[in-house]
């Protein structure tokens, strides 16, 4: 390990013992090698992502690199097991640009990691069929939902996790059908119209240290739980796009082993 490392642990340990408040820093988990690299402004295999995901084969790991995507990402029925990776939320940026749906996830076993998912007339994530991963993700500014889970007619479920679901119209996430397979888990959901909305009364729907903080109703038709806060997050600016947390933060630590609750 190199000198300059160990100085910046040794810091690091002075500022906790001191009482500096240090909750585990949030990162995305280590990630596998990437078989596609998309980058809109430098050598890769692409420059969009749905020209990616059109030659992607199951199983296939796309990388995106740090810029804005104007773009609507589409995964296809007869896809399964993609993952696509940004490379954190506020640096690879999907902006639906007031198309349908930023990402619509069909197939199955895909997972959405490190993205800011932005500027859909609807949804953040559309989700309608398939069981599929979102995490590390800051879903905000979509004109209906955060999340949409799935159809009348389908079967769309989720394991959330690390994500920031914020100022999104009508709900940050929203099942037709309260499906026990959809977990919520270490997010925050904030400043929407409503929180967690579900159109059935089965309290299927797992949610877990998550702070859901909204204009109106928190956990509509679904299972409050027990270790949940309805506390404000205290986003740092988010008039300004800045959805970090502020120092005092109640979601500050308050996630599973330590870490922040949210994609920050």
């Amino acid at each position: 390990m190199k000198y300059y490392t160990h100085v910046a642990l040794l810091a690091a340990a002075v500022l906790c013992l001191a009482g500096v408040q240090c909750a585990k820093q949030q990162t995305i988990a280590a990630q596998p090698r990437a078989d596609i690299v998309v980058d809109d402004d430098g050598p890769a295999d692409f420059e969009s992502i749905s020209d990616a995901l059109d030659e992607a084969d199951n199983g296939d790991v796309i990388l995106v690199k740090p810029g804005t995507y104007e773009e609507e990402v589409e995964f296809d029925s007869d896809q399964k097991n993609i993952t696509l990776l940004g490379s954190g939320p506020g640096k690879t940026i999907i902006d639906a640009d007031d198309e349908y749906a930023v990402v619509t996830l069909k197939g199955n076993g895909h997972r959405v990691s490190g993205f800011t998912l932005r500027g859909a007339e609807s949804h953040g994530v559309y989700v309608p069929d398939g069981k599929h991963k979102v995490d590390y993700c800051l879903i905000v500014d979509n004109g209906d939902r955060g999340i949409y889970l799935s159809t009348l007619s389908g079967r769309g479920r989720a394991r959330i996790d690390h994500c920031t679901i914020a100022d999104n119209e009508v709900s940050g996430i929203y099942s037709v059908k309260d499906d026990d397979e959809t977990t919520i888990s270490n997010c925050v959901i904030a400043n929407n119209g409503r929180g967690i909305v579900t159109d059935e009364d089965e309290g299927g729907i797992k949610i877990t240290r998550s702070c859901v903080s909204n204009k109106g109703e928190d956990f509509d038709r679904v299972d409050e739980g027990d270790d949940n806060i309805t506390d404000d997050p205290e986003f740092k600016n988010p008039e300004d796009s800045d959805y970090r947390l502020a120092k005092g933060s109640p979601c500050l630590g308050a996630g599973s082993d330590g870490t922040n609750m949210g994609c920050f």
